[in-house]
């Protein structure tokens, strides 16, 4: 086969165009924020202290997400902070993330700001990190019998508060879990709400392994706060904040 030859002006001009669109930052497609207007941007906006760090994220979509996914990248003329600082741009599968990570024992409040010069917008939304909390029960790697009931605890309670408690298999744990139950589908998305009294029990058969070999699971138990979406925004997105903890445990068949 005869090797294909390109004329060196010809590829010249292709990267000089390439560069071009890199340059400009905003080519005013479907994939950045350049030509559509505030009103039809909705924006999830989460901080989740995982007891290891806290990290604040937001993402933007065109029009309703509850429809079709349209992710969208910010314009050079969308600056956007989070407590005052830049926060990273993560390309994720779905969507586009502008991300900060703080310490653990840093900030408990959060201030996300957005200002579009283009259209004269500035959008501000503000939300509060739930009160951190310990599970004391039971311990990271417990080995535990699901035809026995199961003691869940966390320190401090919160008054008057709620706490959702997941429970769900971690990747390469084994596919052993079977939740179905009514009140007791810990395996849903959101997991269970309950009462955040310092203390929650799952009946002994309620939550039961299919699996020959022992599996590894994750609790995940979770505080969450809404807090008000800017009005100025489409109304399909959200502000939360969520402390979290996470406890493996190991089932035996």
């Amino acid at each position: 086969m005869l090797p294909v030859l390109v004329d060196p002006r010809a590829r010249n001009a292709v990267m000089v165009i390439a560069m071009a669109g890199v340059l400009s930052g905003c080519s005013g497609d479907d994939e950045d924020s350049c030509e559509i207007a505030t009103g039809d941007i909705s924006a999830v906006a989460q901080v989740v202290d995982s007891g290891w760090d806290v990290r604040a994220t937001i993402d933007f979509e065109a029009g309703d997400r509850r429809g079709r996914n349209s992710p969208l990248r910010l314009c050079d003329t969308d600056r956007l902070t989070i407590n005052g600082d830049m926060p990273d741009e993560l390309d994720k599968a779905d969507r586009v993330e502008y991300a900060l990570s703080l310490p653990a024992d840093g900030e408990r409040s959060f201030v996300f700001q957005l200002d579009r010069t283009a259209e004269g917008d500035h959008i501000t939304f503000e939300v509060d990190l739930p009160p951190a909390f310990l599970v004391t029960a039971p311990m990271d790697g417990a080995v535990i019998d699901f035809s026995q009931e199961q003691v869940l605890q966390w320190e401090p309670a919160l008054e008057g508060g709620s706490m959702r408690v997941g429970l769900g298999e971690v990747v390469g744990g084994g596919e052993c879990l079977v939740a179905t139950t009514d009140g007791h589908t810990y395996e849903a998305a959101g997991g269970v709400t309950v009462e955040d009294k310092g203390q929650w029990t799952i009946p002994g058969g309620v939550v039961a392994s299919e699996s020959t070999e022992a599996c590894t699971l994750t609790y995940t138990l979770s505080r969450v706060a809404l807090a008000p979406y800017p009005e100025a925004l489409d109304a399909s997105g959200r502000v939360e904040a969520r402390a979290e903890r996470y406890v493996d445990v190991v089932v035996q068949p």
